[in-house]
């Protein structure tokens, strides 16, 4: 239980860098008149988190 737990210190930025972007995806996305995908995609190795992607695409009606 230690273990896991000192392996996700060192994750903390990325865990607060991805809550940032799902709320501020969703609050854009949450907006009246939007219509389109929205995507959050994480990039993971060896139980890390490398890259954060976020995808916003609008369609136009």
């Amino acid at each position: 239980m230690i273990q896991a737990r000192v392996q996700m210190i060192p994750q903390g930025n990325k865990i607060e860098q991805i809550e940032t972007a799902l709320a501020k995806l969703l609050a854009d996305l949450s907006q009246r008149g939007f219509y389109g995908e929205a995507g959050l995609t994480m990039s993971v190795q060896d139980g890390r988190i490398q890259h954060i992607r976020v995808a916003l695409e609008r369609m136009i009606k």
